[in-house]
């Protein structure tokens, strides 16, 4: 794809707001710093607010289950959550919270919550209805159960929740950062926009691509490694 790429810019076929590759890599040797600098950034809101919009997801996942009557409402909850275009509620987000980091990491945990919220009640609701009938022959108390029987239960769906909202919470975090601030990919995006330089402008796009393709590869490893239904777990367990 590549070389197709440089053969038909050289053959004068691509429009000008398609830069050459060679052009892209130039771009990438002379602006490293600068885009080690700005993708820094972008990574650290959006993780911070990733963790943050799992936790906060667990907890009300575990709220839903755990108290049947609360199930609707804080689905419904989430649902307005997602329903909200992020472009339109983020200068609102800035008034209140500045434009720092704050910002950042609010817009980046509303973009992921959804997913993981749904993941999460999914999940704890598929434990297996003879072992709660077991857990509460048992008198185990719901702390119990939610932890001993349902977040085991829940783990297929809490990673697949996971793989989906680690690029949310990047492009989340993304669109705060074009919201006007001095530091992070949509920051770098803008300056290039606005100063034409067509290269930097790919470079910081493949670059958010690359980190979004990362984030959700680096949850499916970590599944692959520490689940106990991949592969790998099976196999593990079949060793003497």
């Amino acid at each position: 794809m590549l070389f197709v790429w440089y053969l038909t810019k050289q053959a004068g076929l691509l429009p000008i707001t398609i830069p050459n590759p060679v052009d892209v890599w130039e771009a990438l040797t002379d602006q490293w710093d600068d885009l080690l600098y700005h993708t820094a950034s972008t990574v650290l809101s959006a993780f911070t607010g990733y963790v943050c919009a799992a936790m906060i997801a667990a907890a009300l996942g575990g709220v839903a289950v755990t108290w049947k009557r609360s199930g609707k409402p804080v689905l419904t909850f989430g649902i307005l959550v997602d329903s909200t275009p992020l472009i339109a509620v983020a200068p609102i987000f800035m008034i209140w919270l500045g434009n720092g980091m704050t910002l950042h990491v609010v817009v980046a945990g509303i973009a992921a919550f959804f997913p993981l919220l749904v993941g999460m009640i999914q999940g704890f609701r598929s434990a297996d209805r003879n072992m709660l009938e077991l857990f509460h022959v048992l008198a185990a108390s719901r702390w119990q159960t939610l932890t001993r029987l349902s977040l085991p239960s829940a783990l297929p769906y809490i990673f697949s929740a996971l793989k989906v909202a680690a690029p949310l919470a990047l492009l989340g975090a993304l669109i705060a950062e074009w919201m006007g601030t001095d530091r992070g990919l949509g920051t770098l995006i803008t300056y290039a926009l606005f100063s034409f330089n067509v290269p930097l402008v790919w470079l910081s796009i493949l670059t958010v691509c690359a980190l979004t393709a990362a984030s959700y590869g680096l949850v499916a490893l970590a599944e692959h490694r520490f689940a106990p239904w991949s592969g790998a777990g099976e196999a593990r367990g079949r060793q003497p």
